[in-house]
């Protein structure tokens, strides 16, 4: 693998990170909140 390969490979690897993290977080603000509203 060359220099660009590698990080253009990196980069992605970033992104893909950030947006896991992002739609987790989402995720469990959106649970929370529909929890929150059943049990009342």
């Amino acid at each position: 693998m060359d220099e660009s390969q590698i990080s253009s490979f990196v980069m992605w690897s970033g992104v893909t990170g950030i947006i896991m993290l992002v739609t987790g977080l989402s995720y469990r603000a959106y649970v929370r909140k529909n929890h929150e509203i059943s049990s009342s």
